[in-house]
């Protein structure tokens, strides 16, 4: 709207994963809609291990960087913020997350149970997140296309970040989301 749009990061750091642990850091680029449906759309996508970048594309047909992305945790009294966000003009960015030991929320454990089963859709190919529910269903087949995310975590705050404005970042709303232990169900591709 007038030149403008919401978007944001989501910076994540997978303990376990089918390729083994590696860090992942979006730049969400903007509010989209599709057939009735809200969502986030991503316009980068960065991972931290060659392992990670090859399933992205193979399995997933995301696009994605190898970057190195760093979360910084020495610093208790800083808060989350982005200190070296991707410009997307080199071939291998440098991502700095600082105040990450502010991400961490519960102390987890192997018997940690999570909550939520929250339902998200997600179209991989164009890395975009959607409410999860769609108005006006298609049953073209040459649809991009879409699975369902169950969403369930142990802990989650909603806190202030001295995020400063930037090119790269734009004007942030000084908000940010922490989610601990998440764990991510992807189902098959549904039309």
């Amino acid at each position: 709207l007038f030149g403008y749009t919401i978007g944001g990061v989501v910076a994540l750091e997978y303990d376990e994963s089918p390729v083994g642990p590696y860090c992942e850091y979006v730049t969400m680029g903007a509010v989209v809609t599709k057939r009735g449906s809200v969502g986030q759309w991503g316009s980068n996508l960065y991972v931290s291990t060659k392992e990670a970048v090859d399933v992205c594309e193979d399995v997933w047909g995301v696009p994605a960087k190898f970057a190195n992305i760093q979360f910084h945790d020495e610093d208790t009294d800083s808060t989350l913020k982005v200190t070296n966000a991707p410009s997307g003009k080199d071939d291998k960015e440098t991502i700095v997350v600082e105040g990450w030991n502010n991400a961490v929320v519960s102390d987890v454990t192997s018997d940690t149970k999570r909550f939520g089963g929250v339902p998200v859709l997600w179209t991989p190919t164009i890395k975009a997140l959607w409410a999860p529910f769609i108005l006006f269903p298609s049953s073209k087949d040459s649809e991009l296309p879409l699975h369902k995310l169950r969403l369930s975590a142990s802990a989650l705050r909603l806190h202030f970040c001295s995020q400063e404005s930037s090119d790269e970042l734009g004007i942030p709303i000084g908000i940010g989301l922490t989610v601990d232990n998440v764990l991510i169900e992807i189902s098959r591709q549904d039309g």
